[in-house]
Order: C-alpha cells, then sequence, then structure tokens
C-alpha cells in the first residue's frame, strides 16, 4: 500500500457518487475543490457527498478548500475562446467597454502596472504576451505564438508585484461557507509572506474554522520568504505551474528539493502539485516524463502529490489514480525517499529519531508497524517527516488530528474517545485494531507515546510489543 498521499481536484467529470467512490478506492486521500470555479452551493453539496461516502466506506479522506488569494485571472467576452496567431496584436482592458477589446483584466492598478516591453502570460505559462503600448485605457500586447485562450485562465506577471491583497472578497464569501461545513485543509493561493498567511488564520479564527492553513508557493517573492513562510503555516503546496512562469523554468526541480528539504526538517507536510500527469487528460496513459516526474517527487520525500485537470476535467479520472497509486506504491518500495537526519530540538523529535532508529537499523527485531499515541498530532508529524520504512498508525482522541493525518506520509488514523480524556493502557486499543484489521497477531509493533498525555510516566516515552 501507498504511503505518499494523493489529492484529487473534483470536477464536472468526477463529481458522481460513483466516481468519487471508485477515487476513494483508487487511492485518492484527500479532494480538492478549487474555489475559482463552481458557485458555493455546488461545492457545499459536493463536500457533503464525499464526507457521506468517506463515512460509509470507513475509509478517512481529507477536504481541502483552495482560495483565489491574490491570483489574476482574466475573462473574455461571452466567455468565448479567443483564437490567436503569432505577432497578432490583442487589446486588453479592465472591462468589455469597448467592442475592440478581446481579453479584460479586471485590475485597473494591474494595467497601470504594466508598460510597453514588459512580458506577461496566461494558462500556466502557455501563451506569451509582450506590451507594445498603453493607450486610451487599453493595453496593446503582440503574442509570442499561435494559441487559443479560455474563460477564466491565470496571468502571470513575472518579477512584478501586483499589490493585490492576500484575500479577495470572493474568498471571504467562501470561507463563510467553510465555517458551515467540516473542512480539514484551506488553500492559500500565491501566498507571498507570513503575514499573509497569518491574515487567512485570523479570518479562519473569526469564523471558528479550525482547518490547517496550506500556504501554496507560487511566485519568486513566496522562495525569498520561504522559511517563515514553512514556520507559519501548517503545510506547503509547490505550485509548479505558476511557479515555474514566475522563475525560470531550470530551477524548478532545484526549489522543488530544496523546499521538500526544509519542510521535513521543520515537520511540515509538503505537496508537490500540477502537470504530474497532464497528458493523462487526454490519454489513458502518461509520458515516461511523467511517470518519471511522480517517481521524482517520491525520491525528493514529498508527503503528497495532487492532481488537478487530470481528475477534474480529464478524460480518464479513476484510471489516472489507479497509475499514480502504482507508480508512488512501486518508487516507494524499490528506491525509497532520502532519509533526512535533522537535529532534534524537542524530547518528542528525540523520541522520534530513537524510534527511527529502531525501525531502521534492528530489522532483526521485525517490527512492522509505529502505533504513535498523539493528541495534538506533533509526535506523528514528527515520526512521519523521518519517511519510516513501516506504516504508521496515529492514535489520536483528537478529530482535527485523525483528520490532518491524511496529508502525512505513511499515516493511516485511528479516532478513539478516552474516557474523561485519561488515558490509561493501550491494551483496550490494541484489541479494537486487531479488530479492524490494522494489526495482527503476532506483530511486532513499536509504539510511542508523544508529550500530552496526563500520565507522566507514558509522555514522550518507547515501547516494543507482540500483539496477542
Amino acid at each position: 500500500m501507498k504511503k505518499t498521499k494523493i489529492i484529487a481536484t473534483i470536477g464536472p467529470v468526477s463529481e458522481s457518487p460513483k466516481d468519487i467512490t471508485a477515487l476513494i478506492k483508487a487511492g485518492v486521500n484527500v479532494f480538492r475543490f478549487n474555489m475559482k470555479h463552481s458557485t458555493v452551493e455546488w461545492h457545499n453539496e459536493k463536500i457533503k457527498i464525499v464526507q457521506e461516502i468517506s463515512d460509509s466506506l470507513e475509509i478517512p479522506v481529507g477536504i481541502m478548500i483552495d482560495l483565489q488569494g491574490p491570483e489574476v485571472r482574466i475573462f473574455t467576452k461571452n466567455k468565448e475562446a479567443v483564437i490567436f496567431k503569432k505577432n497578432e496584436s490583442l487589446i486588453f482592458g479592465k472591462s468589455f467597454s469597448s467592442p475592440e477589446i478581446k481579453i479584460v483584466i479586471p485590475h485597473s492598478n494591474i494595467l497601470k502596472m504594466l508598460k510597453p516591453k514588459d512580458l506577461f502570460s496566461i494558462d500556466n505559462g502557455f501563451f506569451e504576451f509582450e506590451v507594445i503600448e498603453k493607450k486610451n485605457g487599453f493595453l496593446y500586447a503582440r503574442a509570442l505564438g499561435d494559441g487559443i485562450i479560455k474563460n477564466r485562465k491565470g496571468v502571470n506577471f513575472p518579477g512584478k508585484k501586483t499589490g493585490l491583497p492576500s484575500l479577495i472578497n470572493d474568498d471571504l464569501k467562501k470561507l463563510d461557507m467553510a465555517a458551515r461545513v467540516k473542512i480539514d485543509f484551506i488553500a492559500l493561493s500565491f501566498c507571498r509572506t507570513k503575514e499573509d498567511v497569518e491574515f487567512l488564520r485570523k479570518e479562519m479564527k473569526k469564523r471558528k474554522i479550525t482547518a490547517q492553513i496550506v500556504a501554496k508557493i507560487e511566485n519568486k517573492e513566496a522562495l525569498n520568504n520561504i522559511e517563515e513562510i514553512i514556520e507559519s503555516a501548517d503545510a506547503i503546496m509547490i505550485a509548479r505551474g505558476d511557479l515555474g512562469v514566475e522563475i525560470p523554468i531550470e530551477q524548478i526541480a532545484y526549489w522543488q528539493k530544496s523546499i521538500i528539504s526544509k519542510c521535513r526538517e521543520k515537520r511540515k507536510p509538503v505537496i508537490v502539485a500540477t502537470q504530474m500527469l497532464m497528458s493523462m487528460i487526454d490519454n489513458p496513459s502518461p509520458s515516461r516524463a511523467e511517470a518519471t516526474d511522480v517517481a521524482n517527487a517520491v525520491f525528493n520525500g514529498t508527503d503528497a502529490v495532487m492532481l488537478s485537470e487530470e481528475t477534474a476535467a480529464g478524460k480518464y479520472p479513476i484510471k489516472t489514480i489507479e497509475t499514480m497509486s502504482r507508480i508512488l506504491d512501486f518508487n516507494e518500495k524499490e528506491c525509497p525517499s532520502l532519509r533526512l537526519a535533522p537535529k532534534p530540538n524537542s524530547f518528542v523529535e528525540l523520541i522520534s529519531e530513537a524510534g527511527m532508529e529502531i525501525i531502521e537499523n534492528h530489522k532483526d527485531f521485525n517490527i512492522t508497524k509505529a502505533l504513535v499515541f498523539t493528541s495534538t498530532g506533533y509526535s506523528v508529524r514528527a515520526l512521519s517527516s523521518l519517511r519510516p520504512s513501516i506504516p504508521v498508525i496515529a492514535i489520536t482522541n483528537n478529530k482535527k488530528t485523525a483528520e490532518f493525518s491524511a496529508l502525512l506520509y505513511g499515516v493511516t488514523s485511528f479516532f478513539v474517545k478516552f474516557p474523561t480524556g485519561a488515558f490509561r493502557s493501550p491494551l483496550p486499543i490494541l484489541n479494537e485494531l486487531k479488530k479492524q484489521g490494522l494489526v495482527k497477531v503476532g506483530e511486532n509493533v513499536l509504539i510511542i507515546h508523544g508529550g500530552n498525555w496526563k500520565r507522566i510516566e507514558i509522555n514522550n516515552s518507547l515501547a516494543i510489543a507482540k500483539i496477542n
């Protein structure tokens, strides 16, 4: 069974209960809802369907909503595609105030910011334009290649600061919806600084939303502030589509590996996203380069990989997940991710290091699973970040910790209520794990207790047990 988690974006081709069920069985751990598309009512309905199916299958599945943030999107007249040829001049404006305007960029400050010879791109860098001139409030730009632009595609302005707020008004409305349904993760697009994360957290607190914040790294400013963003966010997403437009393409692999290492050192989950199996939007199998890209994310040590259009709008959403699962599973076994050994900064991290030493360097004891008793989730995050070769089960009395585990490498969660909140003995829980098939009689397991229990003798402790 694969350890790397899969995030799938839900959309028109994957929204039916039948398809959602098949996707979960194929290996989806988290469903992403792209709030830039569809109505609040649609998202609300589909989130509830996912949760009902997850409960009926008894398979934990996380819910992630993805906010637009300071992302800029274009609008085409009557939502029709705009077809153009290389060197053709297109007219952009802030509204369709003139029949000449082909494409709207609905931010007057951005149109003012651009000047002749500036370059910008649309749709993840597929279509590039050079500004020719600005006249009468219109922007004239030359296409650097042939193309077809569809409505609501993203626009990038490499090296420019748009000055847009970290959350737009529409994001705040989507947060109001999030307060009414149970979600686990909120992804913040185009996060630039720790202040962006803190502002979102403040807005969530106003609405009593307890979800985890996933900061999306998509531009140069975020890379300049990567350490503080990792520190302030709960998880990181390397959104390579926009990032690959904002920085030179040859730097993408370097930054992917660097950010993954930094996240693991800080015990923060990290996601690699965008164009992972993109050819499967139209084809039943991926390119060899895409299969290698997914495997390379495993070797780099990512917690999760994410699919976008492949599962939201592609022809083969279920087959895409099955293919992704096979690539992950094989490469985790045959060439596991590089094991980091960051210096422990707490007793919890020290215990996790000791547990990892037992798991990996004493194979003759045949320890097959690690059972981590955790309340806050920090203990299981610490162990997961070290990428143990055996499955990890997070046993927790905290529902949010159980849900957050959907994003952690190699971790399965097991939620249990302890009488009066006090932990007495692991034996009843081990018996329940046996009933559910999570452990088997005769297995040797490593038991780790975190540092947040009411019995001091078990806080930050390790034990080895045989399941009877």
